[in-house]
């Protein structure tokens, strides 16, 4: 496992393999909202072995070790997706969950050439609301973080405006405490919050990505539906559908084994 950190305006990464074969594509994975690298590392060292394939893990802008940025749209989040890939000059596969698969949408229509195989997990080409996710970033920004001492502290004060502890732990894997003992948060909160409605959106394209691409959807999850599979094969008229049984919105956390399977089995075809 190798970690990057490029320049200010190259998204931060972790890579697994070498691209033992210069034949087979490198493959991407993209985090959702709130997310970050970290949440991918087992799957993407999984994917590596099993595919003996180069595989990164990235923070997008305003998560984790990348940039922060006042600029926090898809067609930003695409642009960033595109300048990698080219920094890294391999072919590559995509696959973004949520937030990261709006962005992996939109990198393969803006740029469909330069992508092969995408996979996206439980989100559609469709706007969502977004109300939960501004009373998430609502009851982080009202931690003080200068009297809290411990994860544990900030886990109590966070739990009167977010009751459910998986979302809980989920939101403080962006808190990080420093050498002085002081904590902050690794994600950009103020322009997530300005920028909430854009990412709750999708942008309007005439484009069609016509290659390979998969839907994960988490079985229990109400991000795909059958209304929003009528956008989905708008843009992705070769698209396939696959369900995760006793599954929510995070798949790939919910049923590992099942979503792996299918991720492996989808990127290992030579044929579609």
């Amino acid at each position: 496992m190798g970690i990057n950190t490029i320049s200010e305006t190259i998204l931060n990464y972790v890579e697994f393999g070498s691209g033992k074969s210069s034949k087979k594509n490198s493959i991407l994975f993209a985090h959702g909202l709130f997310g970050s690298k970290k949440n991918w590392l087992n799957t993407a060292k999984l994917v590596s072995e099993k595919l003996d394939r180069h595989v990164i893990v990235v923070d997008l802008r305003n998560h984790g070790s990348s940039f922060w940025s006042n600029i926090h749209d898809y067609t930003s989040l695409a642009g960033d997706l595109i300048k990698l890939t080219d920094h890294l000059g391999s072919n590559f596969d995509l696959i973004g969950h949520s937030m990261g698969g709006k962005a992996v949408m939109s990198a393969c229509l803006v740029s469909p050439q330069k992508f092969d195989k995408v996979v996206v997990i439980d989100i559609a080409p469709v706007s969502y609301p977004n109300k939960e996710f501004v009373s998430y970033i609502s009851g982080m920004k009202r931690l003080d973080l200068t009297k809290i001492s411990s994860r544990n502290q900030a886990d109590c004060l966070l739990a009167t405006t977010v009751p459910d502890q998986n979302i809980r732990n989920f939101l403080l894997q962006n808190i990080v405490c420093k050498e002085n003992g002081n904590y902050e948060w690794v994600v950009n909160l103020d322009s997530l919050e300005n920028n909430i409605e854009q990412i709750g959106t999708f942008p309007l394209y005439e484009a069609q990505y016509l290659g390979a691409i998969m839907f994960i959807k988490g079985q229990k999850s109400p991000y795909l539906t059958k209304n929003t599979f009528i956008e989905v094969k708008k843009y992705f008229p070769s698209s396939i559908i696959e369900e995760i049984e006793n599954a929510g919105h995070w798949p790939h956390i919910d049923q590992p084994k099942s979503f792996q399977d299918k991720l492996i089995g989808f990127l290992d075809t030579t044929h579609f």
